[in-house]
């Protein structure tokens, strides 16, 4: 599993600044062409967008296992040992709970959008959405693993 998990992360760190360098090329061309051309390609805002968007959740799972997200200091300092590992399981349930939530609402969007286009790209709008379910999927399976370590982390204490 943790394998795995080390793949997920690499894999989606490389779609992740893919889609960044990807981004900063579409836009810098869209600025050139309409400040000397005087045209803008239609598409262009909106795969940018569309490429913020995927950044966006397929990075939630790399800067969750490199423990980059906001933690409340002001309870994690407070509680020491056995408190603090407690803490933190109840803080992985809301987690997983959420995430679960996240993914099973963001699956049902992408099946909603199938049939729904996009206005200048004319793709299924499917496409932006699945990246809900991808980023949180993957986020899911990091609180599972953490989760896991720390009632390991009881049993081995």
């Amino acid at each position: 599993m943790k394998k795995f998990l080390a793949l997920m992360e690499k894999t989606f760190a490389f779609l992740s600044m893919a889609g960044i360098g990807l981004m900063l090329i579409i836009i810098f061309l869209q600025v050139v062409s309409r400040y000397f051309f005087h045209y803008t390609a239609s598409y262009s805002e909106e795969l940018s967008r569309y490429l913020f968007v995927w950044v966006t959740f397929l990075s939630l799972p790399v800067v969750s296992r490199q423990g980059g997200h906001m933690v409340v200091g002001l309870l994690t300092e407070r509680f020491t040992g056995e408190r603090l590992r407690r803490l933190k399981i109840a803080g992985c349930l809301c987690s997983i709970a959420f995430l679960a939530v996240m993914v099973w609402q963001g699956i049902r969007m992408v099946q909603l959008a199938v049939w729904q286009t996009s206005p200048a790209m004319e793709i299924p709008m499917s496409y932006m959405y699945i990246s809900i379910p991808l980023g949180c999927g993957g986020m899911l399976l990091l609180a599972l693993e953490e989760l896991f370590d720390l009632v390991r982390r009881r049993e081995t204490a």
